[in-house]
């Protein structure tokens, strides 16, 4: 927006008298796209943008990684660059996936799971022993996030090709899964890796070593500040995919059909 400020003068001479009248003119850009504001929690000590709506408040965004690499806090710089955030507002609840104990397929894929369906409207959920996986609602309609947000237009895509590197349990040694499935995805629920270096802040390499020093900065609460679990997309051996509990300890999810936090994460350029 360019604002510029005209001042006229008009004298009338039979009086001697004159008056000034200023008056400002928006040029602004019709087509100019809204601009995204990144804001400061300088209480909780972070930087973040909102996008959505739960309960008639605003949903938070966190700054936790900038060009891929853990963001440390800075009071006096706020971070450039491509920014990873991840959801800092509690919103709703779903299941990875359905349970069934005859088969592993399906429950850990996230590929083609029932939560990533849930967050992105991409038909993928499995169908598999005669039934499909459930997908319950729309996270960006529960949210009220359209096509239009500031936010989500300018969100970087990530190939599901993508998602798949570092996605195995077995991090130390950083094995990619592997998965046909194709297709690209604004929303994305963090890895084991990305949510322990990311989020964590922790070294990948060394993080088995030292777990406990990390539990805290994983915690998720809701708005009466009682814990919550929540979802990663990476499995262990089992059928099951992981998820951080309450304490911010890495689990193993007993069933794939628990309904537990969606915490979401995205890419943005700033």
């Amino acid at each position: 927006t360019t604002t510029f400020t005209m001042t006229l003068s008009v004298t009338d001479t039979n009086k001697s008298a004159s008056a000034t009248v200023a008056y400002q003119v928006d040029l602004r850009d019709a087509n100019a796209e809204e601009p995204i504001a990144l804001m400061h929690d300088t209480t909780n000590d972070y930087y973040y943008v909102e996008m959505g709506e739960y309960n008639d408040a605003p949903v938070r965004w966190r700054v936790v990684g900038v060009e891929g690499e853990h963001y440390e806090y800075n009071e006096n710089q706020a971070p450039t660059g491509e920014l990873t955030f991840i959801q800092e507002t509690y919103t709703t609840d779903h299941a990875f996936g359905d349970y069934d104990s005859s088969t592993t397929e399906g429950n850990n894929d996230y590929a083609t799971s029932a939560i990533r369906q849930y967050l992105t409207g991409h038909d993928c959920a499995l169908t598999w022993d005669g039934n499909d996986m459930a997908v319950t609602g729309n996270y960006l309609n529960d949210l009220g996030i359209t096509s239009n947000n500031a936010v989500y237009k300018k969100i970087q895509a990530r190939e599901i090709s993508d998602l798949y590197k570092k996605i195995n349990w077995d991090f130390t040694t950083i094995s990619d899964g592997s998965t046909t499935v194709e297709g690209t995805d604004k929303l994305w629920i963090p890895s084991v890796a990305e949510i322990y270096s990311l989020v964590g802040g922790g070294d990948i390499s060394t993080i088995t070593s030292n777990w406990s020093a990390y539990y805290e900065n994983l915690k998720f609460y809701d708005s009466t500040n009682s814990g919550q679990m929540y979802w990663l997309r990476s499995s262990n051996s089992s059928v099951n995919p992981f998820q951080i509990y309450i304490t911010g300890e890495l689990e193993t999810a007993s069933d794939a059909d628990h309904s537990l936090a969606v915490r979401p994460a995205f890419v943005l350029e700033f």
